[in-house]
């Protein structure tokens, strides 16, 4: 358990992938443990998180708000990576051991903010997070980054021509502002475009809903899962661009 808090947030999601994370240096902003029957001396799939953004919080309904935008963020990262990685969920949530009432996920969009803890703990998570996994460096600037934190955002979304819609518009946006060049191939921007803004070829999944169906579209198309491909390569660009490649 984390040592500043006593909440727990009990995860379902990837297990072999918690059980690795688990083993890791820790990020105390997304801290995994667990895996093991102590009393047994076995392997289970009991895998809780804690964050030191519940320090000293005493409202579980906040703190179940706490649980959920960093499961997303958690998810966001992971999907940037692989479109069919089991997502994360916080299934009951432990003050001190006690079961705390469940409270659904509401429509708050906001940055976590830096934690109001020592800068010493932060630089610490900081150092633990890049030695684990490439995640947890996104979920930490996504915590104060506004580019960052749509970017994962958009991705725990379910994925439609909507949502990579979206995101594109969202990345060239970011690019701009920062002056990042991210390589696009126009025949492909043009096929991705032309998919996503075309009820005929996209069907109710279209961004501008009905249009004549019986015009012969001429011009190059996609499949969804190549749509994911070009959005998730745009914003990989962006980001090693913006935050990784100093």
């Amino acid at each position: 358990m984390n040592k500043f808090s006593g909440w727990e947030f009990m995860l379902n999601g990837d297990t072999q992938e918690f059980r690795q994370l688990a083993t890791k240096p820790r990020s105390y902003y997304f801290n995994i443990y667990g895996g093991v029957d102590h009393w047994l001396d076995c392997p289970n799939d009991d895998f809780r998180m804690t964050t030191f953004y519940c320090d000293n919080e005493t409202d579980s309904r906040v703190v179940w708000q706490i649980g959920h935008e960093l499961i997303s963020l958690f998810n966001g990262a992971s999907i940037l990576f692989d479109k069919n990685h089991r997502k994360a969920s916080v299934y009951k949530l432990l003050y001190q051991g006690n079961s705390v009432d469940f409270v659904p996920r509401e429509g708050v969009s906001a940055l976590l903010g830096k934690p109001l803890v020592h800068q010493h703990l932060i630089d610490e998570s900081l150092r633990n997070g890049a030695s684990s996994s490439i995640k947890f460096p996104l979920i930490h600037l996504a915590t104060e980054k506004k580019d960052v934190y749509f970017i994962l955002k958009y991705l725990d979304m379910e994925g439609s021509w909507t949502t990579y819609y979206k995101l594109m518009e969202a990345v060239e946006t970011f690019a701009a502002q920062k002056h990042i060049y991210l390589g696009t191939v126009r025949a492909v921007k043009i096929a991705f475009t032309n998919t996503a803004n075309n009820f005929s070829l996209s069907g109710f999944d279209s961004r501008h809903g009905f249009k004549e169906i019986t015009k012969q579209n001429n011009t190059k198309s996609m499949l969804l899962n190549e749509g994911y491909e070009f959005v998730t390569y745009m914003a990989k660009i962006y980001l090693k661009e913006a935050y990784f490649n100093k």
